[in-house]
């Protein structure tokens, strides 16, 4: 290659010129289009195209003088590139060989072949030819390869394909764009559609969790069709909402994302139905109508399963009863009843959505312990002394009768105006789960005293907030009986050597500084649930630090934990003198189905709660609320005093944990998750 000659060069897939300026360090320096300049290793300049001319030095205008040269051989190389036609250079080398192609051409051979003239324009427009047809030949080195006709015709089909792929997907593109105006969306079917909209959905409906593929195609579908978004599944539901694949902006998705069943099976339904009807064994059971068993529960809920009741003893104390409503009095293990409540593990509680374990035959009527009306039972009958301490319990198959369906504001107020139905008995009941409540802190049990913030759909769609107070006296009697029962029924479950699921916890990871057992404050509330653990499910007894119990299983909830139904079945049929229903692989094979369930739960109530909290805090866009800082590392953390909601907020900045502050609500996107605080003044 000579100085001063423009020279075709191998630039990574392309076909480039240059002016040969000089060689510096074993590279060749070469003069571009516009002046430019290179320095690139001698193996990549191909053959000399335009004979040396003038060699540019440095000088700005040689340099400019040399890019028009450059300029000037492409144009031409170009223009005779486009009288070549590759296809037949091919057939004319081809012609009598074998399938798999012919012998090897040099750029020369094929020039010649082409336009007859192989020099430096007619290599630079052969070159080009061939790189832009791409098809018939394959480079090898200094040489070209004719493919063989059956290699040509697979590739030409893949172009075609290729080609029916962009028109289907610019085709797409500009549906989407006409949806997101309101124009109606036709679905054409093709491939492209389908490969696009199915990744849309999986982001949708997955978020973070959708693969790497369907991310990055929604993410091509939606710059194709010009959506802005801040999340990316955010963006996903608004463009399939467009095209009509939700019903409504505030659809539930987790119970897409979860497979959700919204109703039962035909076959389910006739046999809660049929069980409803037939009732329940009265053969048995204690009958324990006569005492005044009171439920307390949410105003809107439909499956009572607890009852309470108490007596007073004659040397002081009281004999609490805490009867569990008993659905498998109506459904064996093994039937199809019971198999799809093993299915479902538990019933999903969302604002909007309540996803039940079993159907309404059994779980809102039969086996739901409504007042006025018989019900089969597992009660709890648990003597304790004054300070809450158990000194006896009897476990029975039992019948009860509630007395009344109370709620928990209706007790609340009661007990606070000292005035209604049933006054004593919830007085009684107050000052036990007061006693057993200090028992429990006493040994090392962790209370938090803190105002929870629930949300509601009204009937009109929107978010409704309710304040659910931590110094309610109806909901401390709850829980403490439910404790209560799930340390009895562990105690029996021990000591009738029944395996069953116990529920355990190991101590915090940190030592709590709570004097009396108690978290009140917003900054101790977060600390002390940030030191728990989480609790474990498993076959081995062992302590539950939060609770304060040497042992503690759940049993309170068989309408709507599988778990709880395991537990009862096992006590049921200890009581009846019968071997328990369930041994111990058979227990690990049905915590193997529960827990995974209770997993999808936590996290999709969890998902759903933020959705609706979020659609509540719309109406404060742009507001200022008052927050309690909780956290200051490794982020700062607030708390909105109106609504008790924790958010990170990372811009704040000079601040210390229990600080007062006001913030200004600058965005809130509830279906991408995001809330956006400022703070203010």
């Amino acid at each position: 290659m000579r100085p001063g000659a423009v020279v075709a060069w191998w630039d990574g897939s392309k076909l480039s010129f240059g002016v040969l300026a000089g060689e510096e360090k074993q590279r060749k320096r070469l003069v571009l289009r516009g002046g430019k300049e290179a320095r690139i290793p001698a193996a990549r300049v191909l053959f000399e195209v335009d004979p040396p001319g003038r060699v540019p030095s440095s000088d700005l205008t040689e340099r400019r003088d040399a890019g028009e040269r450059v300029d000037a051989t492409r144009s031409r190389a170009e223009t005779l590139a486009e009288e070549i036609d590759v296809a037949l250079v091919w057939e004319i080398v081809i012609d009598g060989r074998p399938d798999d192609g012919g012998d090897p051409l040099t750029l020369d051979d094929l020039a010649e072949l082409a336009i007859e003239r192989c020099d430096g324009d007619g290599r630079a427009a052969t070159f080009l030819a061939l790189l832009a047809d791409g098809l018939h030949f394959v480079r090898r080195g200094e040489h070209w390869v004719p493919r063989g006709p059956q290699a040509v015709e697979e590739l030409l089909a893949e172009r075609e394909r290729v080609r029916r792929r962009e028109r289907e997907t610019a085709a797409l593109f500009d549906g989407l764009r006409a949806a997101t105006r309101g124009e109606r969306f036709v679905e054409a079917g093709n491939d492209a559609e389908r490969r696009y909209l199915e990744a849309l959905m999986k982001c949708a409906l997955r978020e973070d969790a959708a693969s790497d593929a369907h991310q990055s195609c929604a993410k091509e579908a939606l710059t194709g069709a010009g959506i802005r978004y801040e999340r990316l599944h955010e963006g996903a539901f608004r463009v399939l909402r467009r095209l009509g694949r939700f019903d409504s902006d505030d659809v539930n998705l987790q119970v897409l994302r979860f497979g959700l069943p919204a109703r039962f099976p035909e076959e389910v339904e006739r046999e809660a139905l049929a069980a409803a009807n037939a009732g329940f064994e009265r053969e048995g059971r204690i009958d324990l109508t006569g005492l005044e068993a009171l439920s307390i529960d949410g105003p809107t809920t439909t499956e009572i399963d607890d009852a309470l009741s108490v007596e007073p003893r004659a040397g002081g104390g009281a004999r609490v009863g805490v009867h569990i409503a008993d659905p498998g009095a109506f459904f064996r293990p093994g039937d199809a009843l019971d198999e799809e409540a093993l299915s479902r593990g538990l019933s999903y509680y969302m604002p909007d959505v309540r996803i039940p374990m079993l159907p309404a035959a059994i779980a809102d009527d039969a086996a739901s312990l409504v007042a006025g009306s018989d019900r089969p039972a597992l009660s709890f009958l648990v003597d304790v002394d004054a300070s809450g301490e158990i000194e006896g319990y009897e476990v029975l198959r039992s019948i009860v009768r509630c007395a009344a369906r109370l709620d928990y504001e209706q007790v609340d107020e009661m007990l606070a105006q000292a005035d209604g139905p049933g006054l004593e008995t919830l007085q009684a009941l107050d000052s036990f789960a007061r006693a057993r409540q200090r028992l429990r802190g006493e040994r090392g049990a962790v209370v938090i005293l803190s105002d929870e913030a629930e949300a509601h759909v009204g009937e009109d769609g929107e978010p409704q907030l309710e304040i659910l107070s931590a110094e309610s006296c109806s909901r401390r009697t709850v829980t403490e009986s439910m404790v209560l029962a799930g340390e009895v029924a562990a105690r029996f479950c021990e000591e009738a050597d029944l395996p069953v699921v116990y529920r355990r916890q190991a101590a915090p990871e940190r030592a709590l500084d709570l004097s009396d057992g108690i978290a009140r404050d917003p900054v101790t509330v977060r600390r002390t649930r940030m030191s728990l653990r989480r609790a474990t499910a498993g076959l081995e007894r062992g302590p539950h630090s939060s609770l304060g119990l040497a042992a503690y299983t759940q049993v309170t909830s068989p309408i709507r934990r599988y778990q709880d139904l395991l537990v009862q079945r096992q006590i049921t049929a200890a009581l009846s003198g019968e071997a328990p229903p369930y041994d111990r692989e058979r227990i690990q094979r049905v915590l193997a189905t529960t827990e995974a369930a209770s997993a999808d739960a936590r996290k999709a109530e969890r998902a759903a709660d933020d959705f609706w909290m979020l659609r509540y805090l719309e109406r404060f866009a742009a507001e200022e609320l008052s927050a309690t800082v909780v956290q200051v590392e490794p982020r700062p953390v607030v708390v909105l005093d109106d609504v008790l909601r924790e958010q990170p907020m990372s811009s704040l900045k000079q601040v210390e944990v229990g600080q007062r502050i006001v913030v200004r609500v600058e965005n809130v996107n509830p279906r991408a998750g995001l809330l956006q605080l400022r703070r203010s003044g």
